[in-house]
């Protein structure tokens, strides 16, 4: 008999079964990228990052924001519980059933995006696409959609992997298109039509040089799920959230040095 839908799930439609990326029947690679997501040094950063940048552009407590390709609800949960009023969306239902018991205030719909976003609710304070445009055959057409749905002077956020230099079997294994740099995303957020600001900017800087040495050593595809041990992951973080902190006197360097990843924002014109 399968579970109960957490009471904060709602199914509209779902992926097709042989949608490309990861196998999500696959219970050892699900639990291991479960495992990532809760502790890996990576993710716990970036959410940390997200939730600075948002902030940042004006994105206070209370506000209502979208999280499109949430998958697993990592990132919905720790904004939810930074307080915002947080509605994730993905087509995959067991990784959206996951997100709802990770972030139990937050509400959460299983949707195949690539149907387009009627029906979706709309007048969010922000939306965002956080590693996901990378997967997309035709980006421009998600970051429009997302753009619909949020009020006039909202934004769209996201992150994506910068830098073909670190391409691997693991961006193949997972369905990446590419890697960003400036140049490319920079020609994607420029004709996204109806936005008055866009930003972007590098970020992982320090991750670089042991991400081209790990790729160039083959490792296993899915290595990147696998946790550090806790002092390695513990001494790492906090390496990133130095960084992080420093972003202000790193601002003269931050357009020339290159980061493994890169965060932009698009406002929409009031």
């Amino acid at each position: 008999m399968a579970a109960p839908l957490p009471p904060n799930l709602e199914v509209l439609s779902e992926l097709p079964a042989d949608h490309a990326g990861f196998d999500i029947t696959d219970t050892r690679l699900m639990a291991a990228l479960s495992r990532a997501e809760d502790s890996h040094f990576w993710h716990v950063a970036r959410n940390e990052l997200i939730a600075a940048r948002l902030a940042a552009l004006g994105v206070a407590r209370g506000a209502r924001f979208l999280e499109l390709g949430c998958g697993g609800g990592v990132v919905s949960a720790h904004l939810s519980r930074g307080g915002l009023d947080v509605i994730g969306v993905d087509g995959h239902l067991p990784r959206v059933a996951e997100a709802a018991r990770r972030a139990p205030r937050a509400r959460f719909l299983v949707h195949d995006l690539s149907r387009g976003v009627d029906g979706l609710p709309a007048g969010f304070a922000a939306a965002g696409l956080f590693d996901v445009i990378e997967h997309l055959t035709d980006p421009l057409a998600a970051l429009q959609a997302a753009m619909s749905l949020v009020e006039p002077g909202g934004w769209v956020v996201g992150t994506v992997p910068a830098l073909m230099s670190l391409w691997s079997e693991y961006d193949a294994r997972g369905g990446h298109q590419l890697r960003y740099d400036r140049g490319t995303l920079g020609s994607l957020l420029s004709r996204v039509e109806g936005a008055d600001r866009r930003e972007q900017r590098w970020f992982n800087h320090l991750l670089v040089p042991a991400m081209w040495l790990q790729r160039r050593a083959r490792a296993e595809p899915d290595a990147g799920l696998h946790v550090p041990r806790a002092p390695v992951n513990q001494a790492l973080l906090w390496a990133l959230r130095a960084e992080y902190a420093a972003d202000r006197a790193l601002a003269p360097l931050r357009a020339r040095v290159p980061g493994a990843s890169l965060w932009f924002a698009l406002r929409r014109a009031r």
